[in-house]
């Protein structure tokens, strides 16, 4: 049995030690005034049983005033994962830069916090004899500002008592000015020290937006509640003031370049490509890009340039916006998500990108930039190599479309070399064997010519799977992925020695909204029904049977 056990021991014991990993130290706050509390938590994968640890690294700056800990457990996948919280409350000694040393638990340590620590003011908490009960502590992070711009308004509601039917007035006042308020998160509490005296913090934030310049004064806010008196059923009423907060807004400086107004503590732009990007003609490219303004909601940013080209076709989806709020504020952040298609050969920039903005911590207008972009669309649609001269052009994929006819220089040649006359001499070679002769040569090139033909791969085309091959002939229907399709309309072309331009301007419309259904998203409105295919179908047939008996060759379809 004590065998078993001590088996059982030393696994779990191995186990465990294989999921430690590194201590995790962080606090609710790194900036606070010195007599306030902070909460750190250190994370990791240690046991909360029987465990000692070594706290007294923090009793140089720090009164460690409450330590607790908890423990969650998992298992997953047939391993135990587990992960124990340590959660110290912590008193600043003094002011100043202080740092929180690392923390060492079961062989792991935690990385050292810097925090800085203010002197605290006496607020308003009264006379040292007679501390307030209740206090309200208004703070705004920049009063002189400009039109639009973010503005972080603070209230800190203070409470040594035990107080019921506790309510804050001013911020609808707020809203009634005109002014644009929104919340920041949840609650923040915590403790804090005043004249010797003990506070429970409740600490709100939120985020203000003035839409007129001008000069104006915050509304008093008011923190009351009730605390309990035996002098009273009802309790006996306390209240609390703010200070009055003035606040200047400017207006929109007129050597601003835009007429967009975008002020902000920042603004980036990017996307996802890069410079000089080759693509071969028929291929697809996505482009995101993503701008991030600070202290702004997205929808301030401006629509993206549109691009106009012939050598690509353009799908954009409706852009995303989003906006989040954090301890610094508003962040809003736009998203487009656009598709380019490659219709014709050429070199293609994408324009540089600028976004004026107004920075509001310098007070200077500010200019952000995407640099261009090159894109290269290799391949022309034209089968480039021509038939020499010497040599009746072959069919490159014998079983499938028919054959071009042979060129007029071809005939030309073939009929120069028939009728040549023939100038015997008396010591020449007979003329009955140059002729027997030269049909023999004649039959061997040709032959070999249409055997290397046969073999020849089909030029600006990728290799393709074999079910991607065109049909036999076009009475049979048309694939349903685009890619496919195009590689035979364009195999097609090439045979004939024509671009996509030759085709009707109605059957061009249609493979225009086939490309746009196959590379669009769901808020595309282009479709391309099978009743479009099969139009597209019977147009290339009547296309390419005309194409065939103009140039009188043979007949693409067997009767």
């Amino acid at each position: 049995m004590q065998k078993t056990i001590a088996i059982i021991t030393s696994l779990l014991l191995s186990m465990f030690s294989s999921l430690v990993m590194a201590l995790d130290a962080r606090v609710d706050r790194t900036t606070l005034p010195d007599n306030e509390t902070l909460q750190l938590e250190l994370s990791g994968s240690f046991s909360a049983f029987n465990l000692s640890i070594d706290l007294s690294p923090l009793d140089k700056d720090f009164r460690v005033l409450d330590n607790r800990r908890s423990t969650n457990m998992q298992y997953i996948n047939g391993n135990f994962a587990a992960k124990t919280t340590l959660t110290v409350t912590l008193e600043p000694k003094r002011s100043g830069l202080l740092t929180i040393p690392p923390i060492t638990i079961e062989g792991e340590s935690s990385k050292p916090i810097q925090l800085n620590v203010t002197k605290a003011g006496q607020g308003n908490a009264g006379d040292p004899n007679m501390p307030a009960p209740i206090d309200i502590e208004v703070t705004l992070d920049t009063p002189d500002t400009w039109v639009q711009a973010q503005m972080l308004l603070k209230i800190k509601l203070f409470q040594s008592v035990e107080l019921y039917n506790l309510e804050l007035l001013g911020v609808k006042e707020l809203q009634q000015m005109g002014l644009t308020i929104e919340k920041i998160g949840e609650n923040k509490t915590y403790q804090s020290k005043r004249n010797n005296v003990t506070y429970h913090v409740t600490e709100l934030n939120y985020v203000l937006y003035s839409d007129t310049p001008g000069s104006f004064k915050l509304p008093e806010f008011i923190f009351e509640g009730q605390m309990p008196s035996r002098a009273s059923r009802y309790g006996k009423r306390l209240e609390a003031r703010s200070d009055e907060i003035t606040v200047n807004v400017k207006d929109i400086p007129k050597n601003y370049p835009s007429a967009n107004w975008i002020p902000a503590r920042d603004l980036q732009i990017s996307d996802d490509l890069a410079d000089n990007i080759e693509l071969e003609l028929g291929d697809s490219l996505n482009r995101n890009l993503v701008v991030s303004v600070y202290g702004q909601e997205a929808a301030v940013i401006p629509n993206m340039p549109e691009l106009d080209s012939d050598l690509i076709n353009v799908y954009a989806d409706s852009p995303e916006l989003n906006n989040q709020l954090t301890q610094d504020g508003m962040t809003g952040v736009r998203m487009d998500n656009i598709a380019l298609i490659s219709k014709k050969p050429g070199r293609l920039i994408l324009p540089e990108i600028q976004i004026p903005w107004f920075n509001t911590t310098t007070g200077k207008t500010e200019i952000a930039t995407l640099p261009s972009r090159t894109i290269t669309i290799k391949g022309s649609g034209i089968n480039q190599t021509q038939p020499s001269p010497a040599m009746p052009a072959a069919p490159q994929n014998p079983g499938n479309l028919a054959q071009p006819p042979a060129s007029s220089a071809n005939k030309a040649a073939q009929s120069a070399v028939q009728n040549e006359p023939q100038v015997v001499k008396e010591d020449a070679i007979p003329g009955w064997f140059l002729l027997i002769f030269g049909l023999v040569c004649g039959i061997v090139i040709v032959q070999t010519g249409v055997i290397l033909r046969l073999y020849q791969k089909t030029p600006d085309l990728p290799d393709e799977p074999a079910e991607t091959n065109r049909p036999t002939d076009w009475d049979e229907s048309l694939p349903d992925d685009f890619v496919v399709c195009f590689r035979i309309i364009q195999k097609a072309l090439q045979d004939h020695h024509l671009t996509i331009e030759s085709l009707p301007d109605e059957t061009q419309s249609l493979i225009d909204r086939f490309r746009a259904t196959h590379y669009g998203s769901s808020q595309t409105n282009a479709s391309f029904t099978d009743s479009d295919r099969e139009q597209l179908r019977q147009q290339l047939k009547q296309f390419f049977e005309a194409k065939t008996v103009n140039a009188q060759g043979p007949s693409l379809y067997p009767q």
